[in-house]
């Protein structure tokens, strides 16, 4: 299990992950030069070309053995199975563009080509962050992948069928509409998707430039350079190609079409009809008998009957609608819910499309778009596709800690599990709130991140850590407390692996957005005064011994968290640790964002800060006696 994918090594899937980058932690020393840059580079060439995955792993500073740095590695040995699929991938490093962006970190941007008999040739290229140790050796600290494995994954697919008619690799409906979309490209800049329903094909048209991964990348606020369209079987436009997005046909209703313009959702029919005009803000649609929706209009509710007339504003609170959502609860998914397939007019771009309602989306139970195993492709390969998406509700909803007139919140907590094919890791946990805001009368989603390492790797919950806590300390602010998982080394050479995290969330205009931004672990320290309530809670620390990290302790906070919560806040301020066990950790813990520079730092301490330094100490002199040199200097 994988709880954090930070280089990603595959198409489209965990967009939400970390920026791209395969982060490892380390320790800085003197400048690298460029000529030195170079020859590492070349000597890791030669390393692979001799196709020796455990020289290679050693160029990698720390965690060794992590799943992305295998697959990478394998990919770039790129060993067939089969002398048929074969192709030739080649590191051209005298070519690479060395700059340095600090007088510590050297960026390599290493150009690579694809090429194999029959198949025209892909560059492509890959981007180290290489730093030199203080024993004058040096490793590679970061590895931008993300291009690199789509190109990669994109010719190894070609490799593959070439050998392969197209026949044998698509069914006979795909090759039809293959055909019948370039019979559009006259009327329209790009025909990105067909879906198959009831044996007639649909066809996604986009105006202006298009690009699947950006696209779907973006935040929702940018500005869009297309518009898109549906066209019918017979080639007629029945939805105009005006809209930023044309959701899946059914998704949310049998034989309507959700389209979206500027925030604004609304409904067309397969004939071209519009049913709902665009022009709500949200619809929740509902397991009722009489009510196939709730719709919001601004701040006013109205209800989509069940022959989707529309009806006066009514009287409707979202307390009493969530629960009929139609998906409010736990639900697996293997294909897309609507019936039908939809698929990439791509011959590289082989996943079977989902776009889910707009409602799920908003409330971040599943996030712009999915892909699943596509049964009309044969001999292709589907890694960037999940075979499972599970959604479980965890607490369904629950009131905040706040009471009387000030519990104006509720919320539902999930665990979300993606499973996907082809082995790039078994899974991909993340975590959701769904806020009820009776006060607003507002459903949020919030994906809250409960993986604090700042490595690849993450870790698993045990499960015997489940705290999820809100408080609402205002009629816009919400404290969140919930077990989280990570690998913090402490002094005496533990990993704090799970710990209650606090988050302190601000609901304005209309967005749930996280308000304690710092590179503390603990970042209440930094913005409030501490009580025992910021403590309390289950932590449980691992050891390694004998090659396998064994618990520790499992319970209340220990003196060795508390010791490090202390030294963080003068680590923030790139305090000079007298003891330099204080000065590796926090070089690992925040790494790129740590100096040991200063030697006093009373100054740049906020009254805040001085009031929890003093709070902590009080704390811990009713705690087993500290080791000497093991806290701060003052």
């Amino acid at each position: 299990m994988k709880t954090k994918p930070v280089i990603i090594i595959t198409v489209t899937v965990v967009i939400l992950a970390i920026s791209g980058y395969f982060l490892l932690k380390g320790k800085g020393a003197s400048s690298p030069k460029q000529g030195d840059i170079t020859q590492f580079l070349k000597n890791f060439n030669q390393q692979l070309i001799k196709g020796n995955r455990d020289s290679l792993l050693a160029y990698f500073q720390d965690k060794q053995n992590s799943e992305p740095i295998s697959r990478l590695i394998a990919a770039l040995i790129n060993k067939a199975d089969d002398p048929e699929t074969s192709f030739k991938l080649e590191l051209n490093v005298d070519q690479s563009t060395i700059t340095f962006t600090n007088p510590e970190l050297a960026v390599a941007v290493v150009p690579v080509t694809f090429s194999g008999d029959h198949l025209s040739s892909r560059l492509s290229s890959l981007t180290f962050t290489i730093e030199k140790e203080e024993n004058n050796k040096y490793k590679i600290y970061q590895v931008d992948g993300t291009s690199f494995m789509t190109d990669y994954i994109a010719y190894k697919s070609s490799a593959w069928q070439k050998n392969y008619s197209d026949k044998e690799i698509y069914s006979p409906v795909t090759l039809k509409a293959f055909a019948d979309a370039n019979n559009l490209k006259t009327k329209y800049d790009s025909i990105i998707w067909f879906s198959h329903i009831k044996d007639q094909t649909y066809f996604y048209v986009v105006k202006g430039k298009w690009d699947f991964f950006e696209q779907f990348q973006q935040e929702k606020d940018t500005a869009k350079t297309y518009k898109m369209g549906l066209v019918s079987p017979d080639y007629k436009e029945i939805i105009p190609a005006e809209y930023d997005l044309v959701y899946t046909i059914g998704g949310t209703f049998p034989n309507l079409v959700e389209v979206e313009k500027g925030h604004k959702r609304g409904f067309y029919d397969l004939s071209g009809k519009v049913v709902l005009p665009v022009e709500y803000d949200q619809i929740f649609p509902l397991n009722d008998a009489e009510n196939v929706a709730a719709i919001r209009k601004g701040d006013d509710y109205f209800w989509l009957k069940s022959d989707y007339t529309v009806s006066e504003k009514a009287d409707i609170h979202v307390k009493d609608i969530f629960g009929k959502l139609k998906q409010p609860a736990s639900f697996t998914l293997n294909q897309s819910p609507a019936g039908g397939i939809t698929e990439f007019n791509s011959r590289e771009q082989h996943g079977a499309i989902y776009i889910p309602p707009s409602y799920l989306d908003d409330l971040h139970l599943i996030s712009g778009i999915k892909q699943f195993k596509n049964p009309l492709r044969n001999h292709v390969y589907f890694e960037e596709s999940s075979s499972r998406y599970i959604v479980k509700a965890k607490a369904l909803p629950v009131n905040s800690s706040a009471t009387g007139s000030d519990n104006w919140i509720q919320s539902a907590y999930y665990s979300i599990r993606d499973y996907f094919i082809g082995g790039r890791a078994e899974f991909y946990d993340s975590n959701n709130m769904v806020l009820i805001d009776n006060k607003n009368n507002k459903l949020y989603g919030y994906r809250i991140n409960t993986d604090i390492n700042t490595e690849e790797g993450g870790g698993e919950f045990s499960g015997r850590c489940n705290e999820f806590n809100i408080n609402a300390l205002s009629d816009s602010l919400l404290e969140v407390k919930v077990t989280s998982v990570g690998s913090i080394e402490l002094y005496n050479n533990t990993y704090l692996n799970e710990l209650p995290v606090f988050h302190l969330l601000k609901i304005q205009n209309g967005k749930v957005e996280e308000t304690m931004n710092t590179k503390r672990v603990f970042a209440f320290t930094k913005f409030r005064k501490m009580d025992n309530h910021f403590i309390d809670g289950c932590y449980i620390c691992y050891k390694m011994i004998d090659g396998r990290y064994e618990m520790t302790s499992s319970g209340a906070i220990s003196p060795e968290v508390l010791r490090y919560m202390k030294n963080e806040i003068y680590a923030d301020y790139n305090y000079k640790f007298k003891d330099k066990r204080w000065t590796e950790m926090f070089e690992q813990q925040f790494y790129g964002h740590y100096k040991s520079e200063n030697v006093s730092v009373q100054d740049s301490l906020t009254e805040i800060d001085k009031y929890n330094i003093q709070w902590i100490d009080q704390k811990l002199k009713g705690l087993p006696a500290i080791k000497p040199n093991v806290l701060a200097a003052k």
